[in-house]
């Protein structure tokens, strides 16, 4: 099951600051160079209170759905999904956080074809960690559902996947279909067949 969401949080924040010294009976001294003018990149509003710096870098690149197109779709999809639709703000920032992991090649790569792929077995430690939180935030906030998969170990382990998913991609594709992009995970099979399983997340 495909759900899209969409949230929309803008922040800007500008600070600029201009000092003069002079001094009294000596050479007026040139003006101290103005701070480059900082500006904060835009958050969604179910960003951590403090976001770390591999969400930033995620939010460079995503955004968020427009909260308008997210109640339109709960709404369609009736009373059942928009249950599901609640419980998925809890998976948004560690989803984030490791698209923030991805290398500048990676990111780019994903910009223009639209999927970025990470073999897991050779993941740095930081992407495997919030790779690990991510599966744990899912099963934290889906506990009990019924129409959407609650443990993604077990989804990928019936699908094929090995203990250690050493045979397995994580990453992230941009769907073509809905104006969102999907987390989605390639299990290579014994006999050499890849299955996929995503999950559509509030990102576009």
């Amino acid at each position: 099951m495909k759900l899209a969401w969409r949230f929309a949080g803008i922040v800007a924040v500008c600070a600029i600051g201009v000092s003069l010294l002079t001094s009294c009976g000596k050479a007026q001294k040139p003006p101290a160079p103005t701070p480059v003018t900082k500006t904060a990149v835009p958050l969604p509003e179910w960003a951590p209170k403090n976001p770390s710096r591999e969400f930033l870098r995620a939010a460079r690149v995503l955004k968020p759905i427009p909260p308008e197109i997210l109640g339109s779709l709960g709404e369609k999809a009736g009373p059942a999904a928009q249950a599901v639709l609640a419980r998925y703000h809890g998976t948004y920032p560690p989803a984030w956080e490791f698209f923030g992991t991805l290398s500048e090649q990676q990111i780019e790569h994903f910009r223009s074809s639209g999927t970025v792929r990470v073999p897991v077995k050779s993941m740095t430690p930081a992407q495997r960690h919030l790779l690990d939180r991510y599966f744990d935030a899912w099963r934290k906030a889906m506990a009990g559902q019924e129409q959407i998969p609650p443990d993604w170990l077990v989804v990928l382990y019936k699908e094929g996947a090995k203990e250690d998913l050493s045979n397995v991609e994580a990453g992230f594709v941009r769907d073509s279909s809905v104006p969102g992009v999907n987390m989605q995970f390639w299990i290579t099979r014994s006999d050499g067949s890849v299955r996929t399983q995503s999950n559509t997340v509030a990102f576009m």
